[in-house]
This record gives structure tokens, sequence and C-alpha cells, in this order.
């Protein structure tokens, strides 16, 4: 570890339009543009929606793992369950992944807006859900919570938007239709498992391919650590009223890496440990083309949908189905992500 601090930015200033200043409100945004310039993590206070996002929110939403086994089964992705019709959202169970650890569920827009119907578009799939017997609450409060993160995530592309001189519709505008993910993530303990040493310490390094990842604790435990600079990692704050952002290869391509995507892992956790991550994802029809900012290198326009499907299908559990969705515009990697599938896998 290395002693160097995450910056800790309080963004009320984002939200309250009545009251704040004007010298405030630049005050947040450049707090809010260093951090993402330089170390690209940051820890953010002053949210709204406190009760939404809070630690009974949370304690609902990871109860779904408590669920039976035969009523997981029935929300489990069709990798795993050949059965069900939900391929890109829903269950992946326990030991999917090369650790054995890690089991999730993730949910998508259709939690708070109508999906378009007919679609023929995987990313555009409905969420499988718990029946409201068995979990009473459980929607409601994912609806809210996927609210109140899409809204923290938007208020902070506005403020990079100002930070780096763009028009505020660019972000906006790829965001008002967009299909962020809500993974909600449950590890057991490593130590026991049959796999090999390497595994049961392996921090699953990785940089985020996506656009912008918001991260709560939750029971005050986080794990998570930074690479601050080669082979020095930093650990995460875990507060319970805050949430950790970091930037994902994706943004910082568009940005001519203005924007820095910094790697990061969690380390050894040798007690059950959940993780709900949010990944701030815009349309699949959001064209990524280079920004207007002096100095940016050039790149070949693509589709966010080509980028995010070919990406997502490089995780454990969804490998095998990138042929289910053809490509839509002529796309290339524009990460050049290593030929290892878990090189870009979040942990978390």
């Amino acid at each position: 570890m290395v002693d160097r601090v995450i910056p800790t930015i309080n963004i009320a200033a984002l939200f309250d339009t009545d009251s704040r200043s004007d010298n405030v409100l630049a005050e947040t945004d450049l707090a809010v543009f260093n951090a993402a310039t330089t170390l690209g993590f940051m820890t953010i206070t002053g949210l709204p929606h406190a009760t939404d996002i809070g630690a009974s929110a949370k304690h609902t939403l990871t109860t779904l793992f408590t669920l039976p086994a035969e009523a997981q089964r029935r929300l489990w992705k069709r990798n795993f369950e050949p059965d069900n019709p939900n391929l890109y959202r829903g269950w992946f169970p326990l030991h999917s992944g090369p650790t054995l650890s890690r089991e999730g569920f993730e949910i998508g827009p259709d939690v708070v807006r109508g999906l378009p119907n007919p679609t023929k578009d995987v990313l555009l799939e409905p969420t499988p859900w718990p029946s409201d017997t068995a979990l009473p609450h459980f929607r409601t409060v994912a609806a809210r919570y996927y609210a109140a993160m899409e809204a923290i995530g938007a208020a902070l592309l506005a403020s990079l938007s100002r930070g780096l001189g763009i028009a505020p519709t660019l972000f906006k505008d790829a965001f008002t239709e967009g299909i962020s993910t809500l993974r909600l993530l449950r590890y057991i303990p490593r130590h026991d498992l049959p796999i090999s040493s390497a595994l049961k310490a392996t921090r699953g390094a990785h940089v985020d391919t996506g656009m912008l990842t918001l991260l709560a604790p939750v029971n005050g435990v986080l794990g998570l650590e930074v690479e601050v600079e080669k082979g020095k990692w930093l650990r995460v704050p875990a507060e319970e009223a805050s949430l950790v952002v970091n930037f994902g290869g994706l943004l910082e391509r568009w940005t001519g890496g203005l924007i820095k995507a910094t790697r990061h892992g969690v380390g050894a956790v040798n007690s059950e440990r959940f993780s709900i991550p949010f990944f701030m994802e815009p349309s699949p029809d959001t064209l990524i083309s280079p920004l207007p900012l002096e100095g940016i290198p050039p790149f070949k326009p693509f589709l966010f949908g080509d980028h995010l499907w070919a990406t997502t299908t490089r995780f454990t559990e969804n490998w095998g189905l990138s042929d289910l969705r053809p490509h839509q515009s002529d796309y290339e990697d524009p990460l050049q992500s290593a030929s290892d599938p878990s090189s870009s896998e979040p942990v978390y």
C-alpha cells in the first residue's frame, strides 16, 4: 500500500440548483474534473435520495440471495438454465467464474421505464423478477435505487461536460434512454474452495470497459483497492453514506485520455461479502466518435451497443454468446483489450 489519499468530494452543489452559488458549483466541477483526470477515482458525499440508496435499501436488495435454490434457478441466465428466456439480464450462479466464489443478478432500465417493444436487441431484454410473494418489496426498492443512481451519474456527467468544455447535451442525450446496469453481487470466502493459491489471493485487477461506475459499501465493507502506481495499491475507504466513483476505458478513450480509467481490484476478504455496483451505460445506438476537443486522437466511430456486447461477452458468465448479437456498425475494439477474457472482468 502507498500513502496517497483518494479525494472525497461533496457534490451537493450539483443538485442544489436553488440556493447554490456559481462559485460553489465551479469549485465542485473543478474538484470532480481534477479527480477524473488524475487518479480516475473519487469518493462522493452530499448525495440526494439518501433513503433510496441507504443501508436499509441495500439490505433489501441483498435479500435476493436468500431465495430458495429453485426460485433462484428460475432467474438464471439461459447460459446456465437453457429453458429460461433471459440471456443478458438476470442471475449468474455461484461457481460460474474462475475463482468459483461469485454470483450475481443484473437489473436493467425496465425497472424504471418501459423498453422498446417488440425489440430484437438482446441489450434491451427485460429483467426477470422474483415473485412479489417471495420478496415483497424487492422490485420497488430496486426501482428507487436504480433511479437515484441514474440521477447521480447524470449529474457527474453534466459536471464533466462543463469541465471538458463540451455541450451538455452530448452526454445527456446519450443517456436519456440509457441501458445502465444495477448489479447485485455476493461473494463467498475463497480459502476453502478447490482453486489455486494464486486465484485465492488474486485481486482480479482490471479496468472497467464502460463509462462510469458507482459503487456503494454494503455493511461497511468494500474491499476495493486502486493501483495508484505500477504495483502499488491503495485501499478505498468504505464510508456508508458515500459512493465510490471510477471511470471506464471507454470514457477514457472518448475523451482522448483526459479522463483516466485506473486499474483496481478487490483484496482478499475471508468472509461473505456483498457488492452493488451501478454501471452507467448509454443507449445502444449512441454513436461514439471523437469529442470536439483539441488534441484528441482520431478513431473509427462505432455504436455503444456493439462495444458493450463485445466486452460483456468476455465475462465468464457470458462466454460463448458473442455471435448472438451481430455488430450493427463497423466495430473495432477501441480499448485493444487483452485476449484473456478475465483481464477486463469487473470483480467488485
